[in-house]
C-alpha cells in the first residue's frame, strides 16, 4: 500500500448520537476516529443529534465539521438528509452498531448512492443482554442482531472493534464462505502529551479506580471489584485501599455507593462514586491519583477505559472476558500476562483471584508502575489511530466485499 502521504484523500461522513462522549464508549471511539481521519488529511464531517457550542468548537479545533440532525416538531431527526452534508458528496459514510448504523444506511440509500457504506460493530449484544435484561434477553438479542444484519447486507465494509467483536460480528453476519469478511479495528492509544517520555511517581494513597458507565452493575463487575477490595489483607502501616468509580449518572451516585457498600461490606469512607464527565482533565486527574485501575467486567466488547489507563501509565488489571485482554495477549504476550485476570462466572472464585492480583500490585507498587510504563512504551507504537485510518482507507478503496484484512 502506498505511504500515508500518497494516500488518496477522501471525504468521510460519520453518524453518531453525540460528539463528546457522555453516554458510552461508542461516541468516544467515534470522536477519536473522526479526529484521526481529519489529522491525516481526509475531509471529515460528523452528524450528531445535538451539540453544544463547546462541542462545535472542539470538533472545529480538531479539523472536523460538526452538524446536528435536522430539527422537527418531534425533536432531532438524524435520518433526514442535511443539504450541506449531501452537497459535500462524502466518499464514505460510517455508522456505529445500533446507535447509528441504520442512519448511515439511510444516507447512502436515499441521499448518497455513490458513497461506500461502513458499519462498525461495538457491542456483544447476546452477552450484554443476558445481564442487562435477563427476563427479555432473547427478544432483545434477536432484535439487535437483526438490525446489524440488515445494515450489513448493504454495507461495503463491515468492521468491528478489537478481536473479540470481530469474531462475534462474523458469526452474526457471515455466511461461512467469507463473502462478508469483517475488518478488525484495534483502537489507538492516546498517550497524553504531558506524559510523553515521563514516568509517574506512585501515589501515597491506595486508590483503586474504575472508569465505566454504571447503569448495570453486573456486566462491568462493579460488585467483584468492591468485594475484592473488601477482602484485601493490608500490611501494617499501609493505607486502607479505597474504591473510586467514575462514570455514574449524577443522580445515581449516592444510590450506587450505598449498593456497593452493602454488597461488599466496605465502610462508607472507602467507596467514592463520581458522575461521568466528558472533561478529559477530570479523567486524567482521577487516573493520575489512582494506584491501580481495575476492569473486572463479566462482559466487555473491548474496554477503551482500560486502554486509557494504560496510556496514562496507571497499573491496570483487565478482565479475561474483554477484547482488550485478547489484544494485549496478541501484541505483548509475555509483558501483558500479569495484567489479565480471569473472570470465570463463579463470583467467589473471581473475587479471590482479583483480590490476589490487586494485593500483589499494591504490595509491589513501584514494580507495578515500572511495568505499566514498560507496557505503555511497547504498546504505543503498535496501537495508533493512524493504523486504524490506514486500514479503513484501504478497505474502502478496493472492490467491495473482496478484502480480508487483519488488524494493524
Amino acid at each position: 500500500m502506498p505511504g500515508r502521504g500518497k494516500q488518496r484523500k477522501l471525504c468521510f461522513k460519520l453518524a453518531c448520537d453525540e460528539w463528546l462522549p457522555r453516554t458510552g464508549g461508542i461516541s468516544q471511539f467515534n470522536r477519536s476516529l473522526a479526529i484521526a481521519l481529519a489529522r491525516n488529511g481526509h475531509r471529515t464531517l460528523c452528524v450528531v443529534h445535538q451539540a453544544s457550542r463547546e462541542e462545535f468548537q472542539d470538533a472545529a479545533d480538531h479539523g472536523v465539521v460538526l452538524f446536528t440532525a435536522a430539527p422537527t416538531p418531534d425533536g432531532p431527526m438524524p435520518y433526514l438528509g442535511i443539504p450541506d452534508v449531501i452537497a459535500a458528496r462524502p466518499d464514505v459514510v460510517i455508522g456505529h452498531d445500533i446507535v447509528s448504523g441504520s442512519v448511515a444506511w439511510a444516507y447512502v440509500k436515499h441521499y448518497l448512492p455513490e458513497a461506500k457504506l461502513m458499519q462498525i460493530v461495538h457491542t456483544p449484544h447476546a452477552q450484554n443482554e443476558a445481564y442487562k435484561r435477563p427476563k427479555a434477553a432473547t427478544e432483545y438479542t434477536e432484535f439487535r442482531e437483526e438490525q446489524i444484519r440488515r445494515v450489513a447486507v448493504d454495507a461495503d465494509v463491515i468492521a468491528a472493534v478489537g478481536p473479540q467483536l470481530a469474531r462475534r460480528a462474523e458469526a452474526i453476519i457471515g455466511n461461512a464462505f467469507g463473502v462478508l469478511p469483517v475488518l478488525q479495528l484495534d483502537p489507538g492509544m492516546d498517550v497524553p502529551d504531558s506524559h510523553a517520555g515521563r514516568r509517574r511517581k506512585p501515589p501515597a494513597n491506595f486508590t483503586i479506580m474504575m472508569l465505566t458507565r454504571t447503569g448495570h452493575v453486573e456486566p462491568k463487575g462493579l460488585d467483584l471489584a468492591a468485594r475484592a477490595i473488601a477482602a484485601l489483607k493490608v500490611r501494617p502501616g499501609a493505607p486502607l485501599p479505597d474504591l473510586l468509580v467514575r462514570g455514574a449518572q449524577p443522580k445515581t451516585c449516592d444510590d450506587l455507593r450505598r449498593r456497593l457498600i452493602k454488597l461488599s461490606g466496605l465502610s462508607p469512607d472507602r467507596v467514592d462514586v463520581r458522575p461521568f464527565t466528558p472533561d478529559h482533565t477530570v479523567v486524567t486527574r482521577d487516573l493520575e491519583r489512582a494506584a491501580l485501575f481495575v476492569m473486572p467486567s463479566r462482559v466487555e466488547g473491548f474496554g477503551l477505559a482500560g486502554l486509557e489507563a494504560i496510556a496514562h501509565g496507571t497499573p491496570a488489571l483487565v478482565s479475561s472476558k474483554s477484547g482488550l485482554a485478547e489484544t494485549l495477549a496478541t501484541k505483548l504476550p509475555m509483558p501483558a500476562r500479569s495484567m489479565v485476570v480471569d473472570v470465570t462466572g463463579d463470583d467467589d472464585v473471581d473475587v479471590a483471584q482479583w483480590c490476589r492480583a490487586i494485593e500483589w500490585s499494591l504490595d509491589n507498587l513501584q514494580a507495578s508502575f515500572d511495568h505499566a510504563h514498560e507496557v505503555r512504551d511497547l504498546l504505543a507504537p503498535m496501537l495508533t489511530w493512524e493504523h486504524v485510518v490506514d486500514a479503513i482507507v484501504e478497505s474502502v478503496t478496493v472492490p467491495s466485499r473482496t478484502l480480508h484484512v487483519a488488524s494493524p
